[in-house]
């Protein structure tokens, strides 16, 4: 009995970190995902080239990159959400196997974790672009924009 409580809160507190990080890749892709239209992702870029007083090589670049990890991420994205309405159907079929509901969150959490790479390479990117002003600069605004789960703790 102790072991199936055991199997159980572990299954629920795996489903609440996947769960917090969808929430948070929600709150990601709502700005910057896949239903973005094209003069949100240019006005987004249109900030940052403002804000860093970017030259329109490096804007040019930068809109690369953008468009090169959002390539990368679609598919990624489709995955963890595949991922997660199978624990959501798991969950409502009632009496969810805590292991199975476990191994699909953590499924979830590994897609994810390819994502925030894929995130973390696409401002690496960026920042070897600009000059160490706006490499600062940068920095700063990526800390002011720190999402959650995505971006990690502030300042990493």
């Amino acid at each position: 009995m102790r072991k199936k409580l055991a199997l159980a809160f572990g299954a629920a507190l795996l489903l609440a970190v996947g769960l917090a990080a969808a929430d948070g890749m929600h709150e990601h892709m709502a700005m910057h995902g896949p239903g973005m239209m094209a003069g949100d992702m240019s006005a987004m870029i249109d900030h940052l080239a403002k804000a860093l007083d970017l030259t329109a090589e490096q804007k040019a670049a930068v809109e690369q990159i953008h468009k090169e990890t959002m390539a990368k991420a679609q598919p990624l994205l489709a995955d963890h959400h595949q991922k997660m309405e199978a624990v959501e159907e798991l969950l409502s079929a009632g009496n969810p196997d805590p292991a199975q509901v476990g191994e699909r969150v953590i499924a979830a959490h590994a897609v994810m974790e390819q994502i925030k790479a894929l995130h973390e390479e696409a401002h690496a990117k960026v920042a070897a672009l600009l000059t160490p002003e706006q490499a600062a600069k940068f920095k700063t605004l990526q800390e002011m924009h720190h999402h959650g789960p995505m971006d990690g703790p502030p300042g990493s």
